[in-house]
């Protein structure tokens, strides 16, 4: 099972919200990303993971299945009390 941990704050930018998580059950050197989501639509734009070896962010989006990355954004939303149906709904 999954153990993802957001780290606050949540930056939220003109047309993007960012949402920084740990995953505690990958090695310490790759438990570090940052969800890339529309501010509108929530829907995920990229996702990627910090490199300390190489100090550098590195884009993952097209090695994960789109699924996968919706689950994962349900996830963290529910972590935060946002809901994307709620959302979509109000736009």
């Amino acid at each position: 099972m999954q153990s993802f941990a957001i780290v606050h704050p949540i930056i939220e930018m003109e047309q993007t919200i960012i949402l920084e998580f740990i995953d505690e059950t990958e090695p310490i050197e790759s438990r570090r990303y940052r969800l890339f989501l529309q501010k509108k639509s929530l829907q995920e734009i990229k996702l990627i993971v910090y490199r300390p070896k190489r100090d550098l962010w590195q884009d993952i989006t097209t090695m994960l299945s789109p699924f996968y990355l919706a689950s994962l954004r349900n996830i963290l939303l529910d972590q935060i009390d946002i809901n994307p149906e709620k959302e979509n709904a109000i736009s």
